[in-house]
């Protein structure tokens, strides 16, 4: 912070370019931990052989990090520290639990509204579409098994309230919400009073 106002003060550059390098670095870095991680996951854990399925995969998975990415930048750039240490994990575990924990229909209505803006819904469905959806074939049923209730991963899907839903939709919000709060970050940082504070003091 010392520094960003000294160089901010001697007006070698702007907040929004500052902020806006961050996030060049940051998103490429995101993606390749991520992807590395989740590739071999994949595999490793014995999924069906698509690439389409992969790639879905793939892109939800990277979208779900970005936009958890971007709310952590959000609250960071916006509120004090001691205040985005606190907040950051209260609204992460809200949307958790809110989102996709429970079934729409189990939520409380006060907090249905939660639902609809969790990127953790989002991805945690579309990851499970990619999986069991897609017109998935039936899965393995032990010889020595007397019922398999989810041989069919349409079942689960219908279970789970989620048999409906369009990857396309998910990857639209996904996306829009992650440059939506990069944005915010980048360009509307002195929003905040106890930062412009801070910088116009010296």
């Amino acid at each position: 912070m010392e520094m960003l106002k000294r160089e901010h003060f001697n007006r070698w550059y702007k907040l929004g370019p500052y902020f806006f390098s961050i996030i060049l670095f940051e998103i490429p870095f995101q993606m390749i931990c991520a992807s590395s991680y989740l590739g071999i996951s994949y595999w490793l854990t014995g999924n069906f052989n698509d690439d389409w399925r992969f790639f879905y995969f793939m892109v939800l998975a990277l979208l779900a990090t970005l936009s958890a990415q971007s709310w952590g930048f959000f609250f960071g750039a916006t509120l004090p520290v001691k205040i985005a240490v606190f907040a950051g994990p209260i609204v992460a575990v809200l949307f958790s639990v809110f989102g996709f924990c429970n079934r729409y229909i189990d939520i409380t209505p006060l907090f249905r509204w939660m639902w609809h803006i969790s990127y953790y819904r989002v991805g945690f469905h579309g990851l499970l579409n990619t999986v069991y959806g897609m017109n998935r074939r039936d899965l393995t049923c032990p010889d020595t098994a007397m019922y398999c209730h989810f041989k069919k991963s349409n079942v689960f899907l219908t279970e789970m309230m989620i048999n409906d839903i369009s990857m396309e939709s998910g990857i639209f919000m996904m996306s829009l919400l992650s440059n939506k709060q990069h944005r915010k970050k980048s360009i509307g940082f002195c929003v905040n009073p106890f930062y412009c504070h801070k910088l116009q003091k010296i």
